[in-house]
């Protein structure tokens, strides 16, 4: 029998670090197959350090009263990911051209690969 097992974030498995297992086994592999293609990082922060992207990308960040929202951002990255097939966008052109309801355009901020979408709840 398997028993039930629950590691948290950041926990490591003996002398396994988890993050370090997948840079260390995956990203050639995730390097080739995301190549051609145009990368909308959707992950939380906790997960970058699972897969460093290592060309140009962009990311979403959600503001609201002027602060950070970290705890529902998760949902909010769900339904960007929702509208995006729903309306079979293939391009950040097409995507920066959506109408998202309850979003704000406020700034886009670029960090080296790392192009930041900065939106407003409202």
């Amino acid at each position: 029998m398997i028993p039930d097992y629950k590691l948290k974030q950041g926990e490591s498995f003996y002398d396994l670090k988890i993050d370090k297992f997948y840079n260390d086994n995956f990203s050639k592999e995730l390097d080739k197959y995301l190549e051609n293609d145009d990368i909308l990082d959707l992950r939380a922060g906790f997960y970058e350090k699972f897969y460093v992207i290592k060309k140009p990308y962009k990311t979403l960040k959600f503001i609201k009263d002027g602060k950070v929202v970290s705890h529902f951002a998760k949902a909010y990255r769900g339904e960007i990911l929702k509208i995006i097939a729903q309306n079979d966008i293939k391009t950040f052109d097409d995507f920066m051209n959506l109408e998202l309801k309850n979003l704000k355009l406020e700034e886009i901020k670029e960090q080296k690969l790392k192009t930041e979408i900065v939106y407003s709840i409202i």
